[in-house]
């Protein structure tokens, strides 16, 4: 090296110099472009992935809100059926508003669960949600603008009465075809209460049925009622509405420590709500008594006859019959 000349000894320095400088641009600066071209890649794929997802997001909201906007939907076509069907509080809201509307003579009331035809999808399947029916029919009686009426012990015919049965029946049979009793009441009373029951939620209350029948001087009215619900299994909504057909709003507590069920020909147990009623059942020699042997029947049957329908005689003897009370049954 020391015996290179001076040219020659900076001909090495500037050959050293650009081997210097390309090794440093192959190691170096172009790792270092690859490297950034690799990031300007990698950054170009998160800026794409990040507006996707950004995209999404929004999507994801839009979503959520339409969701939203169906579930509220679908709330308000099951709110428009009846939550829950119960047969004792439907019962119940029909009769008091037939009572409250001054239809109060009940003869009968039943309940049938009316089928209702399946839903069945466009691939054939059925779905697993159906519509539901409940059906009231109730028999009601005018009166016929000539007798006396009693409604639940008014007036009280019973033996533990206030005023002596004798004296409430002598004032009464003088009123017998005058002032109220002059009039026929009940087939308008009837019709109110329908409209009203009509008029709940026309949605799901529909009144089926009427029909109106003379029966000695009477009417007999009867009219089926229809009230329409669902059966899902996968409901969104909760009913707060607290309509009155759909919890129960009639007596609570009531003392039943003498016997509620069923109604005895002789009741002797002055705690019971059949206490001093008698049973006067004009079909009674028609029912049937699958407790009794069958010449038991037949005997009750013919004693009934025999005394031309006088039960109290039947079942209290001549001397009961004859006493200062005179029992009569009570509207139920």
């Amino acid at each position: 090296m020391n015996n290179l000349s001076a040219r020659e000894k900076g001909f090495m320095y500037v050959i050293t110099l650009l081997i210097i400088v390309v090794l440093g641009y192959f190691f170096g600066i172009r790792t270092l472009n690859k490297k950034y071209a690799e990031y300007q890649t990698e950054l170009q794929t998160l800026q794409e992935r990040k507006a996707y997802l950004d995209q999404l997001r929004e999507n994801n909201a839009s979503m959520a809100t339409e969701i939203e906007v169906l579930k509220a939907s679908c709330s308000d076509i099951e709110l428009s059926f009846i939550d829950k069907l119960e047969t004792e509080v439907i019962e119940q809201y029909v009769l008091k508003t037939f009572e409250d509307a001054g239809c109060p003579f009940l003869m009968n009331v039943t309940t049938t669960d009316v089928g209702m035809s399946a839903v069945t999808y466009p691939d054939g399947t059925t779905a697993p949600d159906s519509l539901v029916c409940l059906q009231i029919q109730v028999t009601y009686s005018s009166t016929d603008g000539y007798t006396v009426t009693q409604y639940n012990r008014n007036p009280d015919f019973t033996i533990g009465s206030k005023t002596p049965v004798a004296e409430t029946i002598e004032d009464l049979s003088g009123q017998m075809g005058q002032g109220d009793y002059a009039k026929r009441r009940g087939y308008d009373e009837f019709i109110n209460a329908l409209k009203k029951i009509n008029a709940e939620n026309p949605g799901c209350i529909k009144v089926n049925s009427l029909s109106a029948e003379e029966n000695g001087g009477a009417m007999t009215l009867v009219a089926t009622i229809n009230f329409y619900g669902t059966s899902l299994r996968n409901r969104i909504s909760v009913d707060e509405s607290h309509a009155p057909y759909t919890y129960w709003t009639g007596h609570t507590n009531v003392d039943t420590k003498g016997g509620f069920i069923g109604f005895p020909y002789v009741c002797d147990n002055v705690n019971s709500l059949w206490y001093g009623v008698v049973n006067m059942n004009a079909d009674a020699p028609a029912v049937d008594k699958p407790f009794a042997p069958y010449w038991a029947s037949a005997l009750f049957q013919q004693q009934l006859g025999e005394v031309g329908g006088d039960i109290k005689v039947l079942l209290y003897g001549e001397e009961g019959a004859n006493a200062e009370a005179t029992p009569t049954p009570a509207a139920t």
